[in-house]
């Protein structure tokens, strides 16, 4: 594979992880976890070679470095993978958080409650439909079930964050063509709409993402300030933070859901609040 048969964004996010002064094996792990092919080490391996031969120098590069882990993370009732992590924005992939079995049994639980989908209007704080947001969602209360319960457990354990600062799981569905476009998940106190938003516990600081199914085209998780672009594999979830205790607030993590293209997307959502969360479902 050469480098210039590869997309022209592509490219560019290549040269910008290469230049920031990633590791060309750290490179190749986040883009393969992202379902390219082993290949594309070849393509990286000739740019690195082309700025060598040229003169060029790399800069080294300072926080936001892309780690492939091989750990496992033990929780009270299951094994979890780290298969990496990135500093900026801090973002973590893990692999099997959820048993093939209970993100059946979720998606089940699921199919008779499912709505159309809303997002914060930031005016007037309502929940409302929009067109960037096209899925269909279903809400568990805290503590709803065996399942819920046994599933908020584990991630108050792998997260060491309690279950009363998370927002209600959502289970969320995508039909062929529907996406979620980029997007903030925290709530931009600029916005008088956000104030009582923010009343229910404070800031949101970080998302959790858990992928129910394997989708057969599209539908990935992509970070378009950084380039990094995370497809849906059953069981797994993504973690990745934007505020800190300050209240400090990182645009870094802009990321949306790209549109399906075969077969339809699952995942289930958990919102993680500064303090504990008190508005509906709790």
């Amino acid at each position: 594979m050469r480098f210039e048969q590869l997309p022209t964004d592509l490219q560019q996010w290549i040269r910008d992880a290469v230049n920031n002064g990633h590791p060309a094996d750290s490179i190749v792990s986040t883009l393969v976890t992202a379902g390219h092919q082993p290949a594309i080490a070849e393509a990286i391996q000739q740019h690195l070679q082309a700025l060598a031969e040229s003169g060029q120098t790399v800069r080294p590069h300072s926080s936001a470095v892309v780690s492939q882990v091989s750990a496992t993370q033990r929780t009270s009732d299951r094994d979890i993978q780290i298969l990496f992590t990135l500093n900026a924005p801090r973002i973590v992939l893990f692999g099997s958080l959820l048993a093939p079995e209970e993100c059946d049994a979720l998606i089940e639980q699921s199919r008779g409650r499912l709505k159309p989908s809303t997002v914060v209007n930031g005016d007037s704080g309502s929940y409302d439909q929009h067109e960037a947001r096209t899925s269909y969602g279903a809400s568990f209360r805290r503590g709803e079930n065996p399942l819920i319960q046994r599933i908020e457990q584990r991630i108050a354990e792998l997260l060491s964050i309690p279950a009363s600062h998370g927002e209600p799981i959502q289970v969320l569905n995508y039909a062929p063509g529907a996406q979620y476009k980029p997007h903030f998940d925290y709530f931009d106190p600029k916005h008088p709409g956000n104030e009582k938003i923010l009343a229910m516990g404070g800031q949101r600081f970080a998302s959790l993402v858990i992928y129910l199914n394997d989708v057969a085209a599209g539908g990935s998780t992509v970070f378009p300030e950084i380039g990094l672009d995370v497809l849906p594999r059953k069981g797994g979830a993504l973690f990745f933070s934007y505020a800190n205790p300050a209240g400090d607030l990182d645009p870094l993590s802009l990321h949306g859901g790209s549109p399906v293209v075969t077969g339809e997307k699952w995942i289930a959502t958990k919102w993680l609040r500064l303090n504990e969360y008190t508005g509906p479902d709790r």
